[in-house]
């Protein structure tokens, strides 16, 4: 009588009927005894340790709390000029949320005010509670040396820590996903019972209002797990069917959940016509039809090298891929073919997405994938067993020098970042380590009464959060001049003119402004920050400037401050 195999393999054997080498002081032997202690050790303690290191270093970010940079302002006042019902409608300047992340945003703010600290503590959580949740998926579902692989890689990964200090909403993607990813995996170990099933659909709903993402994700996971179901050989078709109509008992409830939140919060929003602009220009989507081969393969390598960089922040290119490639062919040993096609599924969801460009899977837009595919990676360095012939031994190595290949830029990076904060989400392979919040505090410092502020539209955002209040906002003029006013008519009587700008972004319009009220009878005096410049004019008596500047409103009608 044959026996099907199991989903997931056997626990591996007790470390003491574990077979040593006769021979002590061969290599093979040294191993062994170095896999031995390991096995024998307790799990916990070195997990711990992996832990605490990463809660060391996002803890560290949080509390030197830098200056909010441009999208984070965005969504920072979003949550600042509305209360919890305004926050379901369509957000202003082009940003989406899930609602639920939105409302622990609020709540934050009305229970510890509107600083960095403050409005980045959601995302901390977030980020700290992934820590414990892959530590308890490895113990339960990995070998102990890939269940400590996979913590280690999350616990330094850059963007895992500089996102969890991020105003965004990031992190919660990641842990969201990858908490329902967890249990469907356990799903598949255990088999669908009432309990499992309940405790897996009901997750998944209360996740889909922090995590946009997970929606995709888990309606995915439910057909992959209800096509296994059904396919298992070991199992007759009327028992996979009780099986399956156990796992989707609770599923309506879940997609009601999932289709009210997308529906009513997330799609008006994804929809919004700049926001589908930034992304078709960051040429994310395939730029002909699926069906063109050399396009579409060119499409995917781009993504790859894109993903690569950000947000794996791997050195090479040719890390990330042959680790999950030597990842899968473990997995498919140790656990089982569906147990893997569930770590694959963000990835594969994501791509998904983006190939009928429906969501970017792109830089930060594809954290959420990244813990699902460092676990199965981490799954390259279990050891073979110490009978394996040559080529195991060989993979095995390969797999570790690329694990090593890939966490020890990332520790180094993230050591750098936590001695020198100021840098840190630059280090992680980003530029948005702005000084807006010391820039303004520098203009506010020297003015003085009677001088004139201005400030940029794109430098909005920054203005109107750190202050001091501005007199107006300018651009350079169009070839038509001036359609209204123009910042001569503000000049008379005044000696000196304050202008803030944002350089992160559109610095040539914002030079542009310079020169024009530069020159000719004009003192210019420049102060850089990171990410922004204050400049000072200081105007001789009787100049006349700013007749090709004009003054406009802010934008998307937010209030003058």
């Amino acid at each position: 009588m044959s026996v099907a195999r199991p989903a997931f393999s056997p626990s591996p054997a007790p470390a003491s009927a574990t077979p040593v080498p006769s021979r002590p002081g061969t290599p093979a032997a040294v191993v062994a005894l170095a896999w031995d202690r390991l096995s024998r050790s307790p799990y916990w303690s070195v997990a711990g340790l992996l832990v605490a290191l990463g809660a060391v270093l996002r803890l560290r970010q949080w509390a030197y709390a830098r200056s909010f940079w441009s999208d984070e302002l965005y969504v920072a006042h979003n949550i600042r000029e509305r209360g919890y019902l305004d926050l379901l409608q369509p957000l202003a300047f082009s940003q989406s949320a899930p609602p639920g992340w939105l409302w622990l945003e609020r709540f934050a703010l009305e229970q510890f005010g509107d600083g960095e600290r403050a409005l980045r503590l959601v995302p901390l959580l977030f980020g700290l509670a992934l820590l414990p949740l892959v530590a308890w998926l490895g113990r339960a579902l990995l070998p102990p040396l890939a269940a400590l692989a996979a913590l280690l890689l999350v616990a330094v990964a850059p963007f895992l820590i500089g996102y969890s200090n991020e105003l965004k909403q990031y992190s919660a993607e990641a842990f969201g996903v990858t908490l329902v990813v967890g249990l469907a995996l356990l799903l598949v170990r255990t088999g669908p019972t009432w309990a499992g099933s309940a405790v897996f659909w009901s997750a998944a709903a209360v996740t889909a209002f922090v995590s946009t993402l997970s929606i995709p994700v888990t309606g995915a996971l439910g057909v992959l797990l209800g096509g296994y179901l059904l396919s298992r050989p070991d199992r007759r078709w009327a028992g996979g069917c009780r099986d399956l109509g156990r796992f989707l008992a609770p599923a309506p409830a879940w997609g009601a959940v999932a289709l009210v939140v997308y529906v009513l919060f997330l799609a008006p929003g994804l929809a919004d016509p700049q926001l589908a602009a930034y992304w078709r220009a960051k040429s994310i989507y395939p730029a002909r039809s699926l069906t063109d081969l050399a396009a579409t393969v060119e499409w995917l390598a781009a993504t790859y090298r894109s993903l690569a960089t950000v947000p794996f922040v791997a050195w090479s290119a040719w890390v990330v891929v042959p680790l999950l490639v030597l990842g899968t062919a473990a997995g498919l040993r140790r656990l089982s073919a569906v147990a893997v096609l569930v770590l694959l599924t963000p990835l594969a969801a994501g791509l998904a997405g983006a190939a009928v460009s429906v969501y970017p899977f792109n830089g930060r837009l594809a954290l959420y994938a990244v813990p699902a595919c460092l676990l199965l990676a981490a799954l390259a360095v279990t050891p073979p067993p110490l009978r394996a012939g040559l080529p195991a031994r060989i993979r095995w190595v390969v797999a570790v020098v690329l694990l090593l290949a890939l966490a020890v830029p990332q520790l180094a990076t993230a050591v750098v970042a936590t001695v020198h904060p100021a840098r840190a989400f630059a280090q992680g392979g980003g530029a948005n380590a702005v000084d807006y919040r010391d820039a303004l505090r520098h203009l506010d410092d020297r003015r003085r009464p009677g001088d004139l502020v201005l400030a940029t539209t794109v430098s909005w955002n920054a203005q109107a959060w750190y202050g001091p209040p501005t007199d107006a906002y300018v651009v350079a003029a169009g070839p038509g001049g001036c359609p209204k006013q123009s910042v001569s008519t503000l000049l008379p009587g005044r000696s000196r003119v304050w202008l803030f700008q944002a350089t992160d972004w559109a610095d040539g319009a914002n030079r542009d402004v310079i020169v024009r009220l530069g020159g000719s009878g004009v003192a210019v005096a420049e102060r850089q920050f990171s990410g922004a410049r204050v400049v000072r004019f200081d105007l001789a008596a009787g100049v006349t400037k700013g007749n090709d500047v004009c003054l406009v409103p802010p934008p998307n009608g937010a209030a003058v401050r």
